[in-house]
């Protein structure tokens, strides 16, 4: 269900892109790892972009795990973050398709992500997400018995966690032009074991590298290489040697 229009001009070595109305894309559905339903996407503007004639994205929806992403404008050349909206998405399908064993949760996940796409260091910089209803955090009895085994004080700690009910939960993400992904959560709730309920107040915090986790998904390879071909590294010697990395990769 592939609808494109695409109104040009070419003269002298620049693209203008929707001349008579915006390049205007619509999809249908998309089958992969996650479905994607009713994508739009409008373009408009000059390639290579300048300041005189910037290049301009906007109307970017797409419904995919039970709720809606959106972003309503992306200029390049660019000077304020594009936010991307995530209203909605259903943790327990995001789970689903990311499959750990290790837990389950469920509950709506709500949020926005600043997004940069020339930025000397970010990608995502002081995003956030939220439950604007109840969420499950279910961990597997294996992995909760083994931790029980392994230390008691974190047994301990593993124990209220078993089944938890979530009744708020707050998470700053942070992903920079590396590919590192921070989470910080604090997450606020009543777990239930053996017929108890206890309230718990978790401060969480992960780290991971999202281009060696797209790649454990199958389909991340072509989209890492587009973000490290696009996304400006920052001038460190942190970023040389993230690009000598990638060049041994």
């Amino acid at each position: 269900g592939v609808d494109f229009v695409l109104p040009f001009r070419f003269s002298e070595g620049t693209w203008s892109l929707g001349t008579r109305g915006p390049v205007t894309l619509r999809i249908g559905e998309v089958v992969n790892l996650v479905t994607a339903r009713n994508i739009t996407a409008d373009l408009q503007g000059d390639y290579p972009w300048s300041e005189d004639n910037p290049l301009l994205l906007t109307n970017v929806s797409v419904d995919a795990l039970g709720g809606k992403i959106t972003m309503q404008q992306l200029r390049m050349p660019q000077h304020d973050p594009a936010l991307l909206r995530v209203n909605n998405i259903s943790s327990s399908e995001l789970i689903s398709a990311v499959n750990p064993k290790q837990f389950a949760m469920s509950g709506p996940v709500s949020g926005a992500l600043p997004f940069w796409l020339d930025n000397e260091k970010w990608i995502i910089k002081d995003g956030w997400l939220t439950n604007p209803g109840p969420m499950t955090l279910r961990i597997d009895k294996d992995t909760a018995d083994a931790i029980v085994n392994d230390n008691m004080v974190a047994g301990a700690a593993i124990n209220w966690l078993r089944y938890m009910e979530i009744s708020r939960s707050w998470t700053r993400i942070n992903l920079d032009n590396l590919g590192e992904l921070t989470m910080q959560a604090t997450i606020s709730g009543t777990s239930r074991v053996d017929g108890k309920s206890s309230t718990v107040h978790l401060n969480y915090t992960h780290d991971e590298n999202v281009f060696t986790l797209w790649r454990s998904l199958r389909f991340g390879d072509n989209l890492q290489t587009w973000f490290e071909q696009h996304a400006a590294l920052p001038n460190t010697s942190r970023s040389s040697t993230g690009k000598e990395s990638e060049e041994q990769q």
